[in-house]
């Protein structure tokens, strides 16, 4: 899904969605209940707005844009919640006038019932998979999956014919950082650190953690010197970023890059290693600097 959403935003939508699905449940059983042994009829649900005045109502409508806007499963909610609400008004007229509803539409109600509520899982389950593949202090993505994301994106770049460059970030001298002022310091380095470097990037680039305090950066479509220039942005912007740590202290940090272009002919993790060599090059020549890795 990729959502472009804070790991806390995630979660707060992940602990609605049990909350929606559970009153969703709530409501099929009473209509349910209903249909079969003509109870009382809710007046509410014989509205011709009654898709808005539920709990899935005013929660998927309450908010303009939602969260989840760009998701696919999230956009067809609305219309198979809309079709069921339509469907249980009129077996609902037929239960109001003392007869039992036809079995299709009786059948109808049920199926958009159900196929709301797992369309509606299927959502909650696409976002806790978000979670997992999230890094909970950076945002970024973890390495969870990132090879075979990574993998798609070279198949991408040989069929499209396009280049695609990996670079591997990491914060220089920040066992210094820990030791010296704690883990707290280090967290707030890399939160505000990543946060800046996810701002520079394109929509289609991405970023992973790594391990510690190296990231792993793909920037599809750019040739070597071009993905070059995006990440001397970084490096630049990193270096006169003021971060404010739990103390209340200011603290400047600087920043290690090796880049290397994925080569169709050789794996993804040749690429890394190559990055990985370019990153070793630029601390041995003094860190904070960007070192290319050539291929022959």
């Amino acid at each position: 899904m990729s959502l472009p959403l804070e790991r806390e935003e995630i979660q707060h939508i992940t602990e609605e969605l049990e909350v929606i699905i559970a009153a969703h449940l709530a409501w099929f059983k009473q209509i349910n209940r209903t249909l079969v042994c003509a109870n009382h009829v809710n007046k509410t649900d014989l509205a011709e707005d009654a898709y808005l005045r539920s709990p899935f109502g005013q929660w998927y409508y309450s908010q303009d844009p939602h969260p989840l806007q760009e998701n696919l499963d999230f956009q067809n909610l609305g219309a198979t919640q809309q079709a069921m609400h339509s469907a249980t008004r009129l077996a609902l007229l037929e239960v109001l006038d003392k007869r039992r509803p036809e079995p299709y539409l009786y059948d109808e109600c049920i199926d958009l019932a159900l196929r709301l509520n797992t369309m509606l899982r299927r959502v909650q389950l696409e976002i806790i998979g978000e979670l997992l593949t999230t890094d909970s202090l950076t945002g970024c993505a973890s390495r969870r999956g990132m090879l075979t994301r990574l993998r798609e994106e070279q198949e991408r770049a040989t069929r499209i014919q396009r280049p695609c460059c990996l670079c591997l970030l990491d914060f220089d001298h920040f066992k210094r950082v820990n030791d010296e002022r704690g883990h707290p310091a280090g967290d707030a380095v890399l939160r505000q650190g990543l946060r800046f470097v996810t701002s520079v990037l394109r929509k289609y680039d991405s970023i992973y953690r790594y391990g510690g305090e190296e990231f792993l950066i793909c920037l599809p479509g750019s040739p070597i010197k071009d993905a070059a220039l995006v990440i001397e942005r970084i490096r630049s912007g990193l270096e006169s970023l003021p971060i404010r740590l739990p103390s209340g202290e200011t603290l400047y940090v600087t920043a290690s890059f090796g880049l290397a272009e994925m080569i169709p002919r050789r794996t993804v993790e040749e690429a890394i290693a190559d990055a990985d060599m370019a990153l070793l090059q630029a601390k041995e020549n003094g860190r904070n600097r960007l070192e290319l890795w050539e291929s022959d």
